[in-house]
């Protein structure tokens, strides 16, 4: 990583910007084939694409928790000077994962029709579930590489290289989405072929870019070392849960408005759950962007740098926050308006609605998901898991079951806002707790070096 050429902040900028970037586009994939399938096959086959949501967060997860882990010890590898530790774990992190990819997809398809019930496809979405999971099950390896390699593409210095792999596969998912729908009628299974596709794309490009040889870290031979691992698995858990708990939470919001409300708030919320990914990779990118700095500058002891590289990620935060209160509040009718249609005002009414009050959570959100982060770049994976367990399913499946029960269905919509407030408490706590421990280590060793002076 070539990081010592430029300052703190500007570092900061580009790889914030390149990561929020990135996984923008990279949500647009599931936006675009709601677009479409709404548009070319119908409201009903949108929740559809819902109910499969769980299963890509499960691949993408997947390839957070290595990617993250991974990336972390890499780049204080490569600030300690460590390039031939940085290239053997990288190696064996890509094997890994494509034999994980390998054995879900012959799973999915092993049991296709009971994995589309279990997610609560029903009735008129059960063939439209099942085709769409037919046609992702082939590529879970792409998912997850795909999704593990734009983390370490970033963290190799190469953050403009993650922007264009990204832009270059949504682009070939908007191309072959429309000709699988509109030109050979294949629906829900061709949507989910294109998104297969596009992922294999941005495969291609970042395996080329790790083959060339200029990279910073490369694929080598390399003996397996599972003890790694136990070093590894817990760094990128956080925000692997992160992804995994939002498919949870789709999931059993899914159950909940089928029971409280019906299949009409099932739609609805298909629409909150797109916002809904633009939003959390929107602040995910601001934490995930500054995750190899901070760890970089931990790897130098650089205290001062991480708080300083802090700062800038709560500043940031808060002018994202007041942006996507503010804009979903006025744009909420126009949002749901372009899934939905100009025909269907009752149901547009309804998404409306609802938005505006799910909304509340973004106020807590960002803050939430940065010092989740933050925790995980400095080797405080403990207090990082409990975090995203507590925001991502714990508190907000205890908020949702509650609301639901004492208030009815309209209710529920309050629950993920009651439960980030909550989380939010946890989160300063913990970070007040890792500064308090670090001042009395800089206090200790300081007295130390003093005695040993004298």
């Amino acid at each position: 990583m070539q990081l010592e050429k430029h300052s703190l902040l500007h570092n900061f900028v580009r790889f914030v910007s390149a990561t929020i970037s990135s996984l923008l586009v990279f949500c647009l994939y599931s936006i675009v084939d709601g677009l479409f399938i709404s548009h070319g096959v119908g409201e009903y086959a949108l929740s559809a694409v819902n109910l499969a949501l769980p299963f890509m967060n499960l691949l993408f997860a997947i390839g957070v928790i290595f990617a993250v882990g991974s990336s972390t010890i890499i780049a204080i590898y490569l600030g300690q000077g460590k390039g031939e530790k940085a290239s053997s774990l990288f190696s064996q992190n890509v094997a890994l994962l494509l034999c994980t990819g390998l054995v879900i997809s012959v799973l999915a398809f092993l049991f296709l029709t009971p994995f589309a019930r279990i997610l609560g496809a029903q009735g008129v979405t059960l063939d439209y579930t099942r085709h769409y999971l037919m046609g992702l099950a082939p590529f879970s390896v792409c998912f997850i590489l795909s999704n593990s390699l734009e983390v370490l593409v970033k963290t190799d210095g190469y953050p403009r290289l993650a922007i264009i792999s990204v832009v270059t596969g949504c682009l070939t998912n908007c191309v072959l989405d429309w000709v699988a729908i509109f030109v050979l009628g294949w629906g829900t299974f061709g949507a989910a072929v294109a998104t297969g596709i596009s992922q294999l794309v941005t495969c291609v490009i970042y395996f080329s870019h790790f083959l060339r040889g200029h990279s910073t870290f490369r694929l080598v031979r390399f003996k397996m070392d599972w003890s790694i691992y136990r070093r590894l698995i817990p760094l990128g858990i956080p925000d692997g849960m992160t992804e995994l708990f939002n498919g949870v939470m789709i999931f059993l919001f899914n159950r909940t408005i089928l029971q409280q409300i019906g299949q009409d708030g099932l739609v609805s919320y298909t629409i909150i759950a797109y916002v809904n990914t633009l939003v959390v990779n929107l602040m995910v990118g601001v934490a995930q962007g500054a995750q190899p700095l901070v760890s970089y500058q931990l790897g130098r002891r650089n205290l001062a740098g991480c708080r300083t590289l802090l700062r800038y990620g709560f500043c940031t935060i808060a002018g994202f926050t007041v942006l996507c209160l503010a804009g979903l509040y006025l744009f909420a009718s126009p949002i749901a308006t372009i899934f939905l249609g100009a025909d269907n005002a009752a149901l547009t009414n309804y998404s409306v609605f609802a938005l505006r009050r799910y909304l509340l959570c973004y106020a807590f959100l960002g803050s939430n998901i940065l010092i989740s982060g933050f925790l995980t770049a400095v080797e405080w994976p403990q207090a990082s898991i409990i975090l995203s367990a507590g925001r991502g399913l714990i508190l907000q499946a205890g908020c949702l079951f509650i609301l639901a029960l004492t208030f009815g269905g309209d209710s529920i919509w309050f629950a993920p806002a009651l439960s980030e407030a909550i989380c939010l408490v946890l989160s300063i706590s913990f970070l007040r707790r890792f500064w308090s421990k670090k001042a009395a280590q800089e206090k200790h060793s300081v007295k130390t070096t003093s005695r040993q002076s004298a």
